[in-house]
């Protein structure tokens, strides 16, 4: 079988005679330039998958999370002192009272610039299942806050002025008498369980406890 120079003669192009060997070179630059095109395909064709790829990874979905705050439990005691009828208040009204000072709160909260505290979103967690069960506020003046103790106000019950608190358990048991038994015991189980603990105490004396729990919760995965 002849080789390649031996099958290539001389040619002639506008009058020009080429020889054989200056036909086979011209033929070994023709096939590198289409292998060099080649090439250059196949590289560009694999860079362009690469950027696919990093783009997609870098539009892969961003999970988005909410803050869930939850009442976990409510335990009142409607008479601590139990010597005294005066201090009977029935669980209705008890509940009145705490969403009573949830409500100055929120009201408190949407005239400030700063983003809330887990505790004043604990608070206002409470003030909504409270609102969800039908329970509605009453009147109330002299309306405070403060980050440590939590929130107190004036209200009428049982035809007195009467100071109500509302506040976290380790700040309530500086402010009230020692806890009745079945509240000191829901403070502890609540603590135990690693959740927010409130106190309601009216006019020095421990009347229910709250507690929260606080989560987050994957709502949505944007890009």
């Amino acid at each position: 079988m002849p080789n390649l120079t031996q099958a290539l003669g001389s040619v002639e192009i506008a009058g020009r005679t080429y020889t054989s060997s200056q036909v086979q070179l011209a033929l070994y630059v023709l096939v590198g330039l289409i292998a060099l095109i080649l090439l250059g395909l196949v590289f560009s064709v694999i860079r362009n998958k690469g950027s696919e790829k990093r783009k997609a990874k870098s539009e892969s979905p961003v999970p988005q999370y909410e803050e869930v705050f939850e009442i976990e439990s409510e335990i009142f005691e409607t008479n601590p002192y139990k010597s005294d009828p005066d201090t009977y208040f029935e669980e209705p009204i008890l509940r009145t009272v705490s969403l009573t000072l949830m409500i100055g709160l929120r009201e408190y909260l949407a005239k400030q610039a700063e983003s809330a505290s887990d505790q004043h979103k604990s608070m206002s967690a409470i003030a909504t299942q409270l609102e969800s069960r039908g329970v509605t506020p009453i009147a109330y003046t002299q309306w405070n806050q403060s980050s440590v103790q939590g929130v107190a106000a004036r209200i009428i019950l049982s035809g007195k002025s009467r100071t109500a608190l509302f506040g976290p358990s380790v700040a309530m048991a500086k402010a009230s008498a020692k806890f009745p038994d079945e509240i000191a015991l829901a403070v502890e189980s609540a603590h135990g369980a690693g959740h927010s603990v409130f106190v309601l105490a009216i006019d020095g004396l421990a009347y229910g406890v709250f507690s929260v729990s606080h989560r987050l919760q994957l709502i949505a995965a944007t890009s």
